[in-house]
């Protein structure tokens, strides 16, 4: 018996060694997902088969490997399933939660369990259009405001462990996480989907439909958190709550096939815009608004023509969509009335 508790001593050494190792490994520090602005090369390993036809939101177990670590990769392993609404009912390919759980994927930036991945919708040049659109979407609000989520383009190869074994090529792009973004933000996420017009912080709703006004998007109300999340910032005095956009590939700028206007907006079309933030008994944000958007009006229309993603002759379609915009507020009282008429008396 004395013999026996010796051996086993050691052995329960050894194994809590091997495991030890193994954690270590499946959470090596990564580089910052999203403080580069390189196409991040990876490969997707899950039942693609089952993805596409049941679009089920249960996970089921898959393997990721990032391959912009140093000369290395990274192998994690990884849980996906079907998220997004709308283009779970659009998209024959929808978008994929990555749920890394148990593991963790470290990062300079903090730690992630969990990453949306935006996908092709369809596997087509149209399709990867919309998507790179998108993308460039979200940089244009990065341009406009602090409190955005950041976006990483991936290059993405993926690997079918279903019955059909397809692989294929197709480009993509990473969410930010929100506990990331407030981390490096310096706010607390704010949990809830109707919060009282007095707790939120005008200018900050109003910035919000001002650059929703100006891409062509309705997909959206602060009113029931559609497609917004909400933040407060850790600052002295400053207990309202900020309101964050994502979510636009109903915009009029993407005019993707699949895209209508909310059924909140009185617009025909996607590409027709409608004013839908709040009325104000007031016009003080309104002409500071347009004060801020005429400022970052060069680098806006810098950003879309630099857009190396998408063909010149695509880019000069968004420079002129986003220009018209501008038309419109070069005279700062007809547009300011127009925002009156179109405005929404409640979100």
């Amino acid at each position: 018996m004395r013999n026996k508790v010796v051996w086993i001593i050691p052995l329960l050494y050894l194994i809590s060694l091997f495991e030890g190792m193994a954690q270590e490994k499946n959470q090596q520090m990564y580089p910052g997902l999203f403080a580069s602005s390189e196409v991040l090369k990876m490969s997707l390993y899950f039942d693609i088969t089952k993805h596409v036809r049941k679009k089920s939101e249960e996970y089921c177990p898959g393997r990721v490997v990032f391959y912009d670590y140093g000369n290395d990769s990274i192998t994690l392993n990884v849980r996906c399933r079907a998220r997004g609404n709308n283009r779970k009912d659009n998209c024959f390919f929808p978008p994929v939660m990555l749920n890394f759980k148990p593991d963790t994927l470290h990062t300079n930036e903090g730690y992630v369990t969990k990453l949306k991945l935006v996908t092709h919708c369809v596997n087509s040049k149209t399709y990867r259009e919309y998507l790179l659109e998108e993308f460039l979407i979200y940089k244009l609000w990065e341009i406009i405001s602090p409190y955005a989520f950041r976006t990483r383009l991936v290059d993405v190869s993926y690997f079918d462990t279903g019955e059909r074994e397809k692989h294929y090529n197709a480009t993509g792009f990473f969410i930010e996480p929100l506990h990331i973004m407030t981390k490096r933000t310096n706010t607390l996420e704010i949990k809830g989907e109707y919060f009282h017009e007095a707790v939120i912080n005008a200018l900050d709703a109003d910035r919000v439909a001002f650059f929703c006004y100006m891409i062509g998007n309705t997909d959206w109300r602060i009113k029931s958190g559609h497609n917004i999340k909400f933040i407060k910032l850790n600052e002295a005095g400053r207990e309202e709550i900020t309101a964050i956009p994502y979510d636009f590939d109903h915009a009029g700028l993407v005019n993707a096939a699949y895209a209508m206007p909310s059924p909140w907006s009185s617009a025909e079309a996607v590409i027709e815009r409608d004013f839908i933030g709040r009325c104000r008994d007031y016009d003080d944000n309104y002409y500071a608004l347009i004060d801020e958007f005429n400022s970052a009006k060069e680098q806006i229309y810098e950003t879309i023509l630099n857009y190396e993603h998408l063909e010149m002759k695509k880019r000069k379609q968004i420079y002129k969509y986003v220009a018209s915009f501008y038309s419109e507020m070069k005279k700062p009282d007809s547009f300011v009335k127009k925002l009156h008429s179109d405005c929404m008396d409640r979100y």
